[in-house]
């Protein structure tokens, strides 16, 4: 499948998003959105499998990948979603499908609970409904390793809790050289912004700090399927649970041999959760229609 070039939209702020569109034009829309300290290249493994059946945006969040880096910090999850749900409605993108990994999830739950209608459904993996307090103060300490080692210092600090044990040793080294070149700011050098290169990432994990979804999760009627790896130390099984058991129609699984990071560590079985749940959903709709 041949790679977009790179196009932004500017919101009403005057913030420049970077996103692409790619998949087959008419068919429903999806919509991707990344982890942190990532960027659209994160799922890359996973749009082979998805382009012919959807129309399908991927886009970076302010301070990832080409996207704007502003000072104003930390870069909350309700910001993250406000201007999410902004770029949809600039694309005229209704009733997406949403697919979110880790923060990506955490910004999808506040985009189903604050539109209600809006979305088809959605796949959320490694979700949970707020960040607790150790999970505080493990991402503390990756800031603080960014601004003590750079990138390398955090991603060695970080990996044993993103990947699962298999994975982590086979790919090391390529994962370590991908994190330096993200948590760097390369997309934003490339985009023409001099800048701290350390900034966009030190302010996303800020914006993380303090997120709850504070009981709005039973607005959530969309169908939904919560994932999480067996292997998951960031956002273990027990604590994704409870994301489950706050929206009581949503389903829950748990993805033996693979860490935090699904989509990345196994594209192809993740492809697989992602059309069997939205197949089944649709029969089911049909069904009872």
């Amino acid at each position: 499948m041949k790679r977009p070039g790179p196009t932004f939209a500017t919101l009403s702020s005057g913030l420049r998003l970077h996103y692409r569109v790619q998949g087959e034009p008419g068919a429903p829309w999806m919509v991707l959105i990344n982890g942190l300290l990532s960027d659209t290249t994160m799922w890359a493994g996973v749009l082979p499998g998805l382009a012919s059946r959807f129309r399908i945006l991927t886009f970076d969040s302010r301070g990832q990948g080409r996207s704007d880096v502003p000072d104003d910090g930390p870069y909350t999850v309700g910001i993250l979603a406000e201007e999410a749900w902004e770029l949809l409605d600039m694309l005229g993108i209704r009733n997406p499908w949403l697919l979110g990994l880790s923060n990506g999830s955490s910004i999808s739950l506040e985009l189903l609970a604050a539109h209600p209608g809006a979305f088809a459904g959605g796949v959320l993996t490694s979700c949970m409904p707020r960040i607790d307090f150790t999970t505080r103060l493990r991402i503390q300490h990756w800031i603080q390793c960014l601004d003590l080692g750079g990138p390398l210092m955090q991603f060695d600090a970080a990996a044993p809790y993103l990947w699962g044990d298999r994975f982590l040793e086979q790919r090391h080294g390529v994962l370590r050289a991908y994190h330096q070149v993200i948590a760097s700011g390369r997309g934003h050098a490339e985009a023409g912004q001099d800048i701290d290169p350390f900034k966009g990432a030190r302010l996303q994990m800020e914006g993380i700090l303090t997120w709850d979804s504070g009981g709005r999760l039973e607005r959530i009627g969309a169908p939904l399927l919560l994932l999480c790896g067996a292997e998951d130390l960031l956002t273990p099984p027990w604590k994704c649970l409870k994301t489950a058991q706050e929206i009581s129609h949503s389903r829950f699984e748990v993805v033996p041999s693979v860490g935090h990071a699904l989509p990345v560590e196994d594209p192809k079985g993740y492809v697989e959760y992602v059309l069997s749940f939205i197949d089944k959903t649709i029969m089911e709709t049909e069904k009872h229609g």
